[in-house]
């Protein structure tokens, strides 16, 4: 998790940070507001609160911690790192697990290893956990739940929030509050808030025939299952290469199109783009052993028909007309990435994330995202 990069936006009436994903949004606590004039008593309030105890989360939460801090993680589910119990689908992790550099100085050790968290406790390092280099994702799991029990953070797991709002409150600076309510109308208030849910519900655009495709979050990972059969993958970045991995030695074609040309990450260098470790469907391409990669711009105007139990696409690019994908497809896979659950938040203040792609081009959060 390269925890480096950061984006500054604005959001309601105060800065907003966002790092991979994790929102840091500054919020003031009174235990007594007022909505439209009514006063509510909210059940619990902790000067911070942090929406989601994955990596962004249970560091955050590390640090507060070991200040003595008064905080509260709120997880939806029962498990820390809850998005690694499904993802990636097949289960191989893309962050190196980089356990030996020939140094001895620590910070030069943890710029390399790239799943671990900070902490003082030197076991507490993914080395420990596997020596792969491309770890399978339940280590990854198992390791965030023992960080966030030997270091006795404060989670509450099944717990989903959401109705993230702003009240007036007169008596602080910040003329402002903000409160929020669980899945049993428990209501919260802090004057901290940490949203440290990461990007993770799947992307789906809108155009006619998108409900004939299989989603990468549903698509079964049983290779056997695609035994003969023609596949098109919508999509080309890490997800959409993992899964063209996993089947193309029983498919008769696995063809792949998106509305841009592979970026490798060894080429530009940014560790989001497609990793070698999930690249093998480039060599049955170029070797020309009937696998395809193709970009087209995949539009409102986009379509997937259906006859005779085969799946066809439909774009209104100009610029696109490849033979081989007038084909028609047994399956449709849409591996077009994940966006930012916005569902959070009561519906008039739903967080702008707009500007991303003009400012930082590699955290783009839109859609056809491949």
């Amino acid at each position: 998790m390269d925890l480096v990069r950061t984006l500054t936006m604005q959001f309601f009436p105060k800065r907003i940070f966002i790092q991979f994903g994790t929102i840091f949004a500054l919020l003031v606590f009174n235990s007594l507001t007022k909505v439209d004039g009514q006063t509510q008593q909210t059940s619990s309030h902790h000067d911070y609160c942090i929406i989601g105890a994955g990596p962004s989360g249970l560091q955050m939460g590390y640090f507060l911690e070991k200040s003595g801090r008064d905080y509260i993680i709120f997880e939806r589910t029962n498990t820390s790192g809850n998005f690694f119990t499904k993802y990636p689908r097949h289960r191989t992790l893309i962050s190196i697990n980089k356990r030996n550099t020939g140094r001895t100085n620590k910070e030069f050790n943890m710029r390399h290893d790239w799943n671990s968290l900070l902490s003082d406790k030197e076991h507490l390092k993914l080395r420990y956990y596997s020596k792969e280099m491309f770890p399978h994702a339940d280590v990854l799991v198992k390791y965030l739940s023992d960080f966030q029990r030997m270091n006795n953070l404060n989670v509450q797991f099944n717990a989903e929030m959401s109705n993230i709002q702003t009240v007036r409150n007169d008596s602080v600076k910040e003329k402002h509050t903000f409160t929020m309510s669980d899945q049993y109308n428990n209501k919260y208030a802090c004057r901290w808030l940490i949203v440290a849910t990461g990007l993770w519900k799947p992307n789906i655009p809108k155009f006619d025939g998108i409900e004939l495709t299989q989603g990468y979050e549903s698509i079964s990972i049983n290779a056997d299952d695609f035994e003969g059969k023609s596949v098109l993958i919508l999509g080309r970045g890490n997800s959409a290469f993992e899964t063209a991995n996993a089947i193309y030695g029983a498919t008769n074609v696995v063809h792949m199109i998106a509305r841009s040309r592979v970026r490798l990450a060894w080429a530009t260098h940014y560790v989001g783009d497609l990793r070698a470790v999930n690249n093998g469907v480039l060599d049955t391409y170029q070797l020309k052993s009937l696998d395809g990669i193709a970009e087209a711009f995949l539009s409102d105007e986009t379509k997937l028909m259906s006859k005779n139990g085969k799946y066809q696409l439909v774009t209104d690019d100009e610029f696109f007309d490849n033979f081989a994908f007038r084909e028609s497809y047994d399956v449709i896979i849409r591996c077009l990435g994940f966006t930012f659950d916005d569902e959070l938040f009561y519906n008039p203040y739903s967080p702008p994330l707009f500007g991303m792609a003009q400012s930082w081009k590699r955290m783009a959060i839109c859609e056809n995202a491949g």
